[in-house]
């Protein structure tokens, strides 16, 4: 049984492919939960602030293969994690700013 060991530049390539993969997924879903942000809609029309996060997990089909990913090539677990990744923050920064800025005082100050 042979072993096959990656070369430096294979394990370099793999490295950048996996931080492209986290970025987009991270940039649009960060971008989704700005459009989806009280500035641009009203709370009450969540619904439509879920039809940007698809609309973003979706485009993301087609910029893959401008950044040097085969989209085509995708499986079920790679979709998923661009799907969830997309979410996470989305959810996170949609949050944080449906919430807004914190008061000067505190309950425990």
């Amino acid at each position: 049984m042979e072993i096959n060991t990656p070369t430096r530049e294979e394990r370099i390539a793999h490295h950048k492919r996996g931080i492209k993969m986290v970025l987009l997924p991270a940039l649009m879903g960060s971008l989704a939960g700005i459009i989806s942000s009280p500035y641009f809609l009203s709370p009450g029309n969540a619904n439509f602030s879920f039809l940007i996060l698809a609309l973003a997990i979706y485009v993301q089909k087609f910029i893959f293969p401008q950044i040097g990913i085969k989209s085509s090539e995708f499986g079920f677990k790679d979709w998923f994690f661009v799907g969830f990744m997309s979410l996470s923050y989305w959810f996170v920064i949609w949050t944080i700013i449906l919430n807004g800025p914190a008061p000067a005082f505190g309950p425990f100050f």
